[in-house]
């Protein structure tokens, strides 16, 4: 009991620092409440799939095996810092130079999806895209730190390879998730900003 709870404070408090650091340190704006957003974001995404990945791809049981589960977490969260950063700071500079175009839409009556879907699509795959570039290239063309380290440690190549591939599609599944539920809350939270001024300038 003592062990399962120095875990869950060591995992929450990577948590919190990584989404201080994604909110006020690699985001270059901002808006109320959005250390929240990146928290329960941040939170949701790298639980539910280092929490899965752990329990079912490495086999571990139970899942919280420190050993296994906080280099999983920290790898994680390091990863989803930078894409989640690029997607809210997309977003929110998207949605600050393309306000008239966006007031259009909904004073036209579009709804607030199809007035910034482009806007969500953008930033979401903008985020993506290193982590896809990394994918496309591990094994071909450049060997992880990861993997080398195993290696040159003694450990098996092939089971080097596969705790390699387990960590990459982790990486790419928790950042796709967080990006996209920050990137829509932000969005929504934009779109009711831009929705108030569109319906006083109307009146």
């Amino acid at each position: 009991m003592p062990c399962k709870r120095s875990f869950s404070l060591v995992v929450g408090v990577l948590i919190i620092l990584g989404t201080y650091e994604t909110v006020y340190n690699k985001s270059k704006q901002s808006y109320p409440g959005m250390f929240l957003t990146v928290l329960v974001s941040t939170a949701v995404s790298t639980l539910l799939i280092g929490i899965i990945g752990s329990r079912f791809a490495m086999e571990q049981n139970p899942f919280w095996v420190p050993e296994t589960f906080i280099p999983t977490m920290g790898m994680l969260l390091g990863n989803m810092m930078s894409g989640m950063a690029v997607g809210l700071s997309n977003c929110l500079s998207a949605v600050s130079t393309r306000k008239e175009h966006i007031e259009t839409y909904l004073a036209f009556g579009a709804s607030r999806w199809e007035a910034g879907q482009s806007v969500a699509v953008e930033a979401v795959r903008l985020a993506m895209l290193p982590t896809i570039n990394q994918m496309s290239v591990i094994g071909l063309i450049s060997i992880p730190g990861m993997m080398t380290g195993q290696i040159l440690g003694g450990a098996p190549i092939m089971n080097a390879v596969r705790y390699q591939q387990i960590i990459m599609f982790l990486i790419s599944a928790s950042t796709a998730l967080g990006v996209l539920m920050a990137v829509i809350v932000s969005l929504l939270w934009s779109m009711c900003v831009c929705a108030s001024l569109s319906h006083s300038l109307t009146l």
